[in-house]
């Protein structure tokens, strides 16, 4: 005799009764999706946090701190005067007066501060985003501009902003700060450089409208070197060259001052100072040669010390830099060595 549900011989296999069989399919079914329950997806990308919480409201703010920093943070509130926040000077050292703070989700310039009055502009790039899990760290670079050409600053200074996941939300995790002093240059001796509002431009530049002195008038950031100035022609002829596709490239210098990089705000962002159109700049004197064709598609570019005394620096529309110890142009086209950039 055979009992219900147990399993019955057909032939030579077996046979599994069907209600036994739907049953363990639904288990198998249940088991499954207990086990693959889907992860919260973030709203955000980790940089679309970091521009919420820089140019949002002290909610903004507090939103995308640790769980860990809020817990405190409520506990610290308990000891304040009803209507502060300890977050609320965090929130209020934004752009003042004639300064304008901008953030971009999208492209390399994550913050920017414009100060009309002074024509100066800061800009934070992103150098990397490195995104591992929970766990983002993005590497960040200042950079400097007046008049719209970038200035070559006393201290390389850098972010590694560490975020984590948290709650389906990026929270601002770490905050480590890099600087590179360059000893090996003799100009960090030079007053210029040992001033401290130089040393300082970050800080000066996101001060409020009217702060400080009103006498003291703005300090000049420093010169760029030859050698960078040399690349930035080259850069600027290869845009030039792309504005101007029936001409290429220019043998007249002048023709470059006005070749930008970029826009923002109406605002041209050049590669080279005005300075560059009498061709000399920093005590070098600089020269364009080699256009040939029509269109133009070769050229060199040389700068020689006014004094005669120093290293000569030239390049190409192959971007090859290269100096010479003698001082003279004409060494530094035919036979200089690459030069460290």
């Amino acid at each position: 005799m055979q009992t219900y549900g147990s399993p019955k011989r057909a032939g030579d296999g077996w046979m599994v009764c069907p209600k036994l069989l739907v049953s363990s399919f639904a288990f198998c079914i249940f088991a499954g999706g207990l086990s693959a329950q889907p992860k919260t997806v973030p709203s955000q990308s980790p940089r679309q946090a970091l521009v919420e919480m820089f140019s949002g409201s002290e909610e903004k703010v507090r939103k995308h701190l640790t769980l860990e920093v809020q817990n405190k943070l409520a506990e610290l509130m308990r000891d304040y005067p009803a209507g502060t926040d300890p977050l609320r000077a965090l929130t209020q050292a934004g752009a003042q007066g004639t300064q304008k703070f901008d953030a971009f989700d999208l492209g390399p310039i994550l913050f920017a501060l414009n100060d009309s009055a002074h024509h100066t502009r800061m800009e934070a790039h992103i150098d990397s985003d490195e995104l591992a899990g929970e766990e983002d760290n993005i590497s960040i670079s200042l950079h400097s501009y007046r008049n719209g050409v970038e200035q070559e600053m006393p201290l390389g200074v850098g972010l590694l902003l560490n975020l984590k996941l948290q709650e389906g939300t990026w929270r601002l995790n770490a905050v480590t700060f890099r600087a590179k002093i360059p000893l090996g240059d003799p100009r960090i001796l030079d007053q210029s450089w040992l001033n401290p509002q130089v040393l300082g431009l970050a800080t000066l530049s996101s001060l409020p409208a009217g702060a400080g002195n009103a006498a003291t008038p703005v300090p000049q950031a420093p010169m760029m070197t030859p050698l960078r100035a040399v690349r930035l022609i080259s850069l600027a002829e290869t845009a030039y060259a792309l504005q101007h596709p029936d001409q290429g490239y220019t043998c007249g210098i002048g023709n470059l001052v006005n070749v930008g990089k970029g826009m923002d705000d109406g605002a041209v962002y050049k590669f080279m100072d005005p300075e560059f159109a009498a061709g000399v700049y920093n005590g070098y004197r600089f020269v364009l040669s080699g256009c040939q064709g029509n269109p133009v598609r070769s050229f060199q570019v040389a700068a020689e010390p006014l004094t005669g005394r120093g290293k000569a620096y030239c390049s190409d529309d192959r971007r090859n830099l290269r100096t010479s110890d003698d001082g003279k142009a004409s060494t530094c086209l035919a036979q200089g060595k690459m030069a460290r950039q």
